[in-house]
């Protein structure tokens, strides 16, 4: 049961990332037109891989994941880069 509460908690809190990197993506011009909203919106078909002993990502998460642009990508990981700053907390080091 503890286990299946946790997993529910980090699937909403990729979630909740995802729709950050959604708005700020668009707000920095990611994608240009409109377009990175709808592209990071197709990435909740992963939202069930997002936590730790999850399995394999579905052809419709990986489907998702290839669709989107360059810029659209490099928009929101340098958005998530910058949260732990702008939070006033430190920077993830996954080394």
């Amino acid at each position: 049961m503890a286990a299946s509460k946790r997993n529910a908690v980090v699937a909403a809190a990729a979630w909740c990332v995802l729709v950050v990197l959604a708005v700020g993506a668009e707000a920095q011009g990611g994608g240009g037109g409109g377009e990175c909203v709808p592209q990071l919106n197709r990435l909740l078909a992963c939202r069930a891989y997002a936590g730790p002993g999850a399995g394999g990502p579905s052809a419709e998460c990986c489907s998702a994941l290839s669709s989107i642009s360059q810029g659209c990508a490099c928009s929101a990981i340098s958005i998530m880069n910058s949260l732990p700053s702008r939070c006033h907390l430190a920077q993830v080091n996954c080394c």
